[in-house]
C-alpha cells in the first residue's frame, strides 16, 4: 500500500533497473534497491546514457525538459 502523502513523479518510459524487472512499479520495495546507488539504464540506448548523451537515473530521467523524455 502506498503512502497517502507520497506524490507520484512521472519518469521516462525508457528508464530501467533490475528492481523494475522483478518488482515493477513497486521497485523501491526491493530489498536490494538502494536509492542513489542502483544502476539504471536507458532502454533506447541500452547504456547508462540516454539518447541525449546525458547520464540516466531516477531523478535525471524524471526531468521533462530532457529532449529524449517520454512520460511513463
Amino acid at each position: 500500500m502506498s503512502e497517502p502523502n507520497a506524490e507520484y513523479v512521472p519518469r521516462c518510459v525508457n528508464l530501467y533497473c533490475k528492481s523494475m524487472m522483478v518488482y515493477g512499479e513497486a521497485f523501491e520495495q526491493d530489498p536490494e534497491y538502494q536509492a542513489g546507488v542502483t544502476d539504471f539504464w536507458c532502454l533506447a540506448t541500452s547504456q547508462g546514457q540516454g539518447p541525449d548523451g546525458q547520464p540516466v537515473g531516477l531523478q535525471t530521467c524524471s526531468c521533462r525538459e530532457r529532449p529524449c523524455y517520454q512520460e511513463f
